[in-house]
């Protein structure tokens, strides 16, 4: 089945400046998930919540991706790999490249996320 990333938007995002200095140790949170519209059956979609506690900032960025295919998603599509690791791990890239150009245009040092192990991930959940 032939699948493609069709577009992706920040969904919800909140970069909160430390008003008393800063911090000593920085954090890095992910979590996705999937989801099925009803509206179209040839298409899914991965959402990611990354919540970032940097020295001088905290930010937090919900985004979503969603994906067409040429047939329409199965019950066995949904419950595949390829929903809870390939597709997050195309995606991925993605918001990690926004989030380093944000935080760069903010006037920060650029945020550079860590490259992400979703077999792993998706072993977790």
């Amino acid at each position: 089945m032939k699948i493609q990333l069709e577009s992706w938007k920040v969904q919800d995002l909140n970069l909160s400046i430390l008003q008393d200095g800063s911090r000593e140790n920085n954090s890095f949170g992910l979590k996705t998930a999937n989801f099925f519209p009803e509206d179209n059956k040839k298409s899914f979609g991965v959402s990611f919540n990354v919540d970032i506690k940097d020295k001088r900032f905290d930010l937090n960025i919900e985004a979503i991706f969603i994906f067409t295919a040429e047939e329409e998603v199965t019950e066995d599509f949904k419950v595949s790999n390829f929903p809870k690791i390939n597709a997050p791990a195309i995606a991925f890239p993605f918001l990690r490249a926004y989030i380093s150009n944000l935080t760069l245009q903010s006037g920060f040092d650029p945020i550079m996320l860590p490259s992400i192990n979703f077999v792993n991930l998706a072993e977790k959940d």
